[in-house]
């Protein structure tokens, strides 16, 4: 245990802290690395849909965008944070080297997982019904609803794959996930290629062919994560094909876990999925459009976060059981440091490539007009949201299961969405007063967040 050994220089003296954030940040890169670039590997399947698709039409993007952020995103992340509890108690398993144990924490959440991808394509089923409760267009409604609906088929294969890649990070082996991810990323670019725009001898289908597509590749992403687990000689150990041999109830604490997590990323989600709806209300295809186009320019800053944020709520955690009150606190610093750092560069290089990275995504010049006047709004939403994550993440490493979905969803449902709404109509500034609203919404849950763990960090750790 080479990361709790002894220090030579007295605690909280300036060697001591000079060599610990040191430690801390040269172990926040190990582990953040493979976590990023699988998800990074996640985003790029959705920028590449979203380019093809909006150089393809920008009426299509609409109605891709309008279907993955009403209604896709949110069932999407619901879905990821029921499973969460995976990788905490699989690692958990693997540090205490019970590998017997990690590799039931797999087998047992396979039937669980199974559910929650069902019972995900059976609400979104209707979707043509919800987008019209929500005030779309009948055009909108119907043609996004079956979108979605396609998209809802592969998410059963998405949930599997996240299983999987969860028990694999679990047990150090990150890098599989990325892997896969490379590969599905060139099926996904063939398959889009081929649907959306009618090569091959296949339909041209547009936006409706980006959803086939999708589907297609969630489903080999489960294939290939399955098979892998089932047979690779490196997780022999495990012993996954064994049953697990528990009941429901002897694993619940895992699932409260996931039930929490599950609530935070919902708050979060469904606002940010209501902006979509709000850009739908505006009028026009454009809005839209140029919604989709934005998050798509801030993707890959967030999912490095979110990778910085796993490894930071690690290297907390590690700290707390430690009872180490000074280097809990060290620990959540260096994670908001490293976080402000890489996305602040980041964002400044999106600053004043905005132009260049927005034609990624389209062609369409009425959606470069309107989205460079407020792009230094969207992009410093981007990194409030982005530090705001790492803070939760750090808060949940001081064992903080709910504090932070409280702190979250008191900003985004009673903060954001009021602030994007009062200055998106009212107010008629548009999608301009949408990206307002979001900032404004992102700022107060990072001001929380912050709040909450300097109080964490200044709390005696009890014994």
């Amino acid at each position: 245990m080479s990361t709790l050994g002894t220090h030579h220089s007295p605690p909280h003296s300036y060697p001591w802290l000079r060599d610990r954030l040191k430690r801390h940040l040269s172990e926040l890169s190990r582990l953040a690395l493979p976590a990023i670039m699988m998800r990074i590997g996640l985003m790029a399947l959705a920028m590449v849909d979203t380019a093809m698709v909006g150089h393809y039409a920008t009426q299509h993007l609409a109605w891709l965008n309008l279907a993955n952020q009403s209604v896709i995103m949110f069932a999407l992340v619901v879905g990821l944070g029921l499973l969460s509890g995976i990788m905490v108690y699989s690692a958990n398993a693997f540090g205490m080297d019970d590998f017997r144990e990690a590799g039931r924490v797999w087998r047992r959440s396979l039937p669980f997982t199974l559910v929650v991808g069902a019972l995900i394509l059976l609400v979104i089923l209707p979707a043509e019904y919800w987008l019209t409760l929500l005030g779309q267009t009948p055009e909108n409604a119907e043609t996004s609803g079956w979108i979605a609906v396609i998209l809802a088929l592969g998410l059963p294969g998405h949930m599997l794959f996240v299983n999987c890649t969860m028990f694999l990070e679990g047990v150090k082996r990150a890098e599989v996930g990325f892997y896969m991810m490379l590969a599905a990323n060139l099926v996904n670019v063939v398959l889009n290629y081929a649907l959306i725009f009618g090569h091959f001898g296949m339909p041209e289908l547009g936006a409706e062919g980006s959803a086939w597509a999708s589907t297609g590749v969630r489903w080999f992403m489960a294939a290939s994560a399955l098979l892998y687990v089932w047979y690779a000689p490196s997780l022999k150990k495990f012993e996954v094909r064994r049953p697990h041999g528990q009941v429901y109830r002897d694993w619940a604490d895992q699932r409260q876990m996931g039930y929490a997590s599950a609530v935070s990323l919902a708050a979060e989600v469904l606002a940010f999925s209501a902006l979509a709806i709000f850009a739908g209300w505006i009028g026009g295809e454009v809005p839209l459009a140029a919604h989709g186009v934005i998050f798509q320019v801030v993707g890959i800053p967030l999912m490095i976060s979110i990778g910085i944020g796993v490894a930071s709520m690690v290297r907390v955690g590690i700290a707390f059981a430690r009872k180490d009150q000074a280097d809990t606190a060290l620990a959540g610093i260096a994670g908001i440091l490293m976080n402000f750092v890489v996305v602040g560069v980041l964002g400044i290089g999106i600053y004043f490539y905005v132009e260049e990275m927005i034609m990624i995504f389209t062609s369409d010049m009425r959606i470069v007009e309107v989205l460079l006047p407020i792009a230094s709004i969207f992009i410093l939403a981007m990194l409030l949201d982005a530090s705001q994550m790492v803070a939760s993440m750090i808060i949940r490493g001081f064992k903080e299961t709910w504090w932070p979905t409280y702190l979250q969803a008191f900003s985004f449902a009673f903060v954001m969405l009021p602030a994007c709404y009062l200055l998106a109509f009212p107010a008629e500034m548009g999608l301009e007063g949408l990206m307002l609203g979001m900032l404004i919404g992102v700022s107060v849950a990072w001001t929380l967040q912050i709040a909450r763990f300097i109080w964490l960090a200044r709390r005696p750790l009890a014994d």
